[in-house]
């Protein structure tokens, strides 16, 4: 099997550059690169074979791979967040009045707001990188497709090993899917978020 012969720079910039392609619709520079990244380390099994180590049939190139590595980071994404947040968040502090079961009452509708927004920015992280992830494989698999008139994929393993040929020309079709994808969850995110907001 060929191991670095195909980690060109032409190779690395192409998947680097689809993946980035992808990010536009979030507004954020640093998603891009994240995006780029990910659709570059699909090919780590190049790495790992020069290394000795035996990959069977590039199984990162799998459609079962991408929805495992997606709710995987959604899900690893969305731990690091709850953890990092409580300390970037202030404490409600209560005011001590006459009528201090008044505001007691309101600082705990307050934090209980709060824990609630929480939860729903959690939510929101674990899908955010789950949607990015998948986004990243499609477009690693739409450069790999641009690149090679060639292109085989065993997209259906473990099941089944067999490499499924993907004409040239839907190529740029999956690159744009990647890119709706992406687009049309951060447009419903941003509604629901402002109608949340807005309460």
């Amino acid at each position: 099997m060929d191991t670095f012969g195909s980690l060109t720079p032409q190779e690395i910039g192409g998947h680097f550059l689809f993946g980035y392609i992808v990010a536009p619709p979030t507004r954020n520079l640093k998603i891009g690169v994240l995006a780029g990244l990910m659709a570059l380390a699909i090919d780590a099994d190049h790495v790992l074979n020069a290394a000795g180590t035996d990959v069977q049939g590039r199984m990162s190139h799998s459609v079962s791979f991408a929805i495992l590595s997606s709710v995987l980071v959604g899900f690893i994404a969305s731990i690091i967040f709850r953890r990092i947040t409580p300390q970037n968040h202030t404490t409600i502090a209560s005011v001590v009045t006459s009528s201090g079961k008044i505001e007691k009452k309101v600082a705990d509708n307050a934090k209980s707001r709060q824990k609630s927004l929480l939860l729903t920015e959690k939510n929101s992280v674990f899908y955010q990188f789950l949607v990015i992830t998948l986004a990243a494989y499609m477009s690693h698999i739409a450069y790999d497709v641009f690149a090679d008139t060639r292109a085989n994929f065993p997209l259906l393993a473990p099941f089944n090993f067999n490499d499924v040929f993907i004409p040239h020309i839907y190529a740029l079709p999956i690159e744009g899917a990647a890119i709706l994808l992406v687009y049309f969850w951060y447009s419903i995110n941003s509604k629901s978020n402002y109608s949340s907001h807005s309460r």
